[in-house]
């Protein structure tokens, strides 16, 4: 069994003290450094959720993301005068949007949980551009069985 109480990758320090004096970049950083290490450099194209983990709000983002039990809500501020450029595609788990925020740009928006393929729609209204997803709630199960080792 994984020797739970040893304070592995913080061995010799108190754990506790070491997150409480962390910053969150330094958390993304230390998280970044161990997928590498165990993955590999490129280990962002192996995983269906890419970007970074900070929530747009932290990073002062201009986008709007609302969740509901049906739909996930996406707001972005889009200039009109980009309006007739800008092209939205979608996969399961990410918004991408070409010619934004700028003309041979390209913004990526992690999505709260999975959506569908089909049946997106988008609005422009008020400078908004409001993309609405149909959510795509994963109901299939797999049973994990749990081995037993003897000491």
């Amino acid at each position: 069994m994984f020797p739970w109480n040893n304070k592995i990758p913080f061995k010799g320090s108190n754990s506790a003290d070491f997150f409480k004096n962390m910053n969150p970049s330094e958390v993304e950083n230390y998280i970044q450094h161990v997928m590498k290490s165990v993955f590999g450099g490129d280990f962002s194209q192996n995983f269906p959720f890419q970007g970074d983990l900070m929530n747009s709000k932290q990073k002062n983002e201009p986008h709007e993301i609302f969740e509901t039990s049906d739909f996930i809500y996406v707001k972005i501020p889009v200039k009109e005068e980009l309006l007739s450029s800008v092209k939205i595609q979608h996969t399961a788990n990410q918004l991408i949007i070409d010619n934004y925020p700028e003309e041979g740009k390209q913004k990526k928006i992690m999505l709260p949980s999975p959506v569908k393929r089909k049946g997106t729609r988008a609005k422009y209204k008020n400078k908004l551009l409001e993309i609405r997803f149909l959510r795509n709630e994963d109901h299939h199960l797999s049973e994990i069985s749990i081995a037993q080792y003897d000491k």
